[in-house]
């Protein structure tokens, strides 16, 4: 009989004796030995400790640059095999729209994506992938995304109200306008909530008041806190080298997400009182939850599945929509040129409230500044793919064997290979985007003429050739590609437009001085700011923010901007100067910028736009 000792010493050595032969057996007919590796890497961690500490995707861009193309192997933790790091755009083609369910998520995401969010889309692949996505996908037409826009502007104005308020509850002058410092990612998450709560199953969160809506913002919060530790590094890594834990009858382990217990509630209700008005034949209404139960049979499980699905879209499509208009601002307020310049062309705006169709393709310095900050802030920022099947990925650009020097136009991996996506890393590539990649410079994006040698020799300001870039929405790897690509996007863009053209045009946004306005980002479920060396503190964006004087205020509400007298009044100086032409940022004035005039900006500034989603 062995001792308990001896029983736990025979464990670990099965258990070493396991991972390395499955490391060993991983190896046999694949490259991942054959391409750039990282230096170093922790005798447990690897190299995901790095990957994880570094913020701003510091490693993945690091070691893109140390290998001299878009492929390297990386030592993975807890024993696994190597992981490979992708940012090639041919690979990343066949792996996302060629391929895509040839790479599904790492076995362990899928059971913890369920009890987050249900068997919505993110959780599914394959046929039930598409099944879903087909489903959805007539949700999201721009007909209907139009049809939301009084939910849109409704949710937007009264943020505006509550942050004026906000900022006169602080003020300490008789003015009443002092600029008073804030966390932007206290209020942006309000509207989007409110949006998300309206369009998709007629629930009003009272702009993050309810006491349904504090308890939604608190359970994300608490998820991305815990994310940021380092219990929240390790966690993963132990789930995927033994997957089965996910399924051990453990409380803790088997809990459902708050978000989605909440929400499935709520939306229930609705269903209940949909079919009490109508007699359960006719499900009326715009939102969300309506179209999808006019277009399905909603006896049994497949009821289940659309409360899923409004509580993946309340959960994921709040967050990330604000993320993004937090991370805009921030940008904006580092950049007040830019902001500048974007205010103007809000307020030049001829005929005062831009329409839906106007957000589109009206607006150039707004849709270079979404494309921008979208582009270098990805609110997603990193995704884990595994290969389903012996495979070999082909790449555009070429890579080295650093021991024979021979050269690779593509790499053979087995069944099995983890690879590494980091959005962030893709869209501030200096290869694709030039060496000036990590910075926010929305003139980057109001030049008709594509930077057509792929960035090379130090070229700066210019949009990268279609053939050097992602297949993804303008180039980007935001919002994935091919059929995993956002299905929400056209939404998301509206609120994020509608929601960033208010705060503009009512707020001025300045930086908090010194090392305590600058943030740097982590990954915890999507991208986390938080104060440079300030990790510990949470996450946080500081902003010095007060109210633009322009406009009529209306006391004891909120200010609202009346913009239709001065954008006309820009709009005819525009005439009378139309020869001025437009310099770039920070050289003139507000005065100067206005007379430069707003119809050259379509003119001469035309804004490219490569969407493809």
């Amino acid at each position: 009989m062995y001792t308990l000792s001896a029983q736990l010493l025979i464990a670990a050595g099965g258990l070493t004796l396991y991972l390395v032969v499955k490391r060993w057996y991983k190896s046999i007919g694949s490259d991942a030995k054959s391409i750039p590796r990282a230096p170093g890497g922790h005798w447990l961690w690897g190299h995901e400790q790095d990957a994880w500490a570094k913020p701003n995707a510091g490693f993945y861009i690091d070691n893109f640059e140390k290998s001299g193309g878009q492929v390297f192997a990386m030592k993975g933790g807890m024993f696994s095999e190597d992981i490979l790091a992708i940012s090639d755009p041919a690979a990343l083609s066949h792996m996302f729209t060629k391929h895509p369910y040839d790479y599904p998520k790492s076995a362990f995401i899928r059971p913890l994506v369920e009890r987050l969010m249900g068997r919505s889309l993110p959780w599914a692949e394959g046929d039930e992938h598409k099944r879903q996505r087909a489903a959805l996908a007539p949700v999201f037409t721009h007909e209907n995304v139009k049809r939301a826009e009084p939910e849109v502007r409704d949710a937007s104005e009264k943020l505006v109200n509550l942050l004026t308020e906000h900022i006169n509850s602080k003020s300490t002058t008789k003015t009443g306008n002092d600029t008073v410092e804030i966390n932007a990612l206290d209020w942006a998450c309000r509207a989007t909530l409110q949006i998300i709560g309206s369009v998709g199953f007629g629930q009003d969160f009272e702009l993050g008041e309810s006491e349904d809506a504090k308890a939604i913002i608190a359970s994300f919060h608490e998820l991305v806190n815990v994310g940021m530790t380092s219990a929240g590094f390790i966690a993963p890594l132990v789930l995927r080298a033994f997957p089965f834990i996910t399924d051990l009858p453990v409380k803790a382990i088997q809990a459902q997400g708050q978000v989605k217990l909440i929400v499935k509630r709520l939306a229930g209700v609705k269903v209940q009182e949909k079919r009490t008005m109508n007699d359960g034949s006719d499900m009326k209404g715009k939102d969300l939850l309506s179209t999808l139960l006019r277009m399905q049979d909603v006896r049994g499980n497949e009821l289940d599945e659309i409360l899923d699905q409004i509580a993946m879209f309340t959960l994921v499509g709040h967050e990330t929509s604000a993320a993004s208009l937090n991370f805009t601002l921030y940008n904006l307020a580092h950049n007040k040129p830019a902001q500048d310049r974007l205010r103007q062309e809000l307020l030049a705006f001829p005929s005062g409230e831009p329409t839906y169709d106007d957000y589109l393709n009206r607006l150039p310095m707004l849709e270079a500044v979404a494309k921008e900050s979208l582009r270098i802030f990805p609110p997603v920022m990193h995704t884990e793919r595994v290969a389903m099947k012996d495979d070999v990925l082909p790449l555009r650009n070429s890579i080295r064997d650093p021991k024979t020097g021979k050269e690779m136009h593509n790499i053979s991996i087995k069944k099995g290979q983890t690879i590494h996506v980091s959005h962030m890393a893709i869209n501030r590539d200096k290869s694709v985007w030039g060496e000036d990649a990590s910075e926010f410079k929305p003139e980057r994006w109001m030049s008709t003429i594509p930077n057509t040698n792929n960035c090379e020799q130090g070229a700066t300001h210019a949009l990268p050739p279609p053939t050097g870039s992602t297949q993804g929405w303008n180039g980007t790897f935001t919002f994935l590609e091919g059929p995993r690509i956002c299905i929400g996007l056209r939404l998301a863009l509206f609120e994020y437009k509608v929601i960033l053209a208010d705060l503009i045009k009512n707020f001025e946004f300045l930086p908090v001085e010194g090392p305590d306005g600058l943030i740097e980002t982590v990954f915890s479920s999507t991208g986390q700011p938080y104060v440079i060396g300030k990790k510990s503190e949470g996450v946080k964006i500081p902003l010095r923010n007060s109210i633009v004087t322009l406009g009529t205020a209306a006391k004891g509400g909120g200010t609202k901007v009346i913009s239709a007298v001065v954008g006309s009044a820009f709009w005819v100086l525009s005439g009378i100067v139309a020869d001025a032409e437009l310099k770039s940022f920070g050289k003139h004035s507000p005065v100067v910028h206005a007379s430069a005039g707003f119809d050259m900006i379509t003119a001469r500034w035309e804004v490219v736009d490569r969407e493809t989603g």
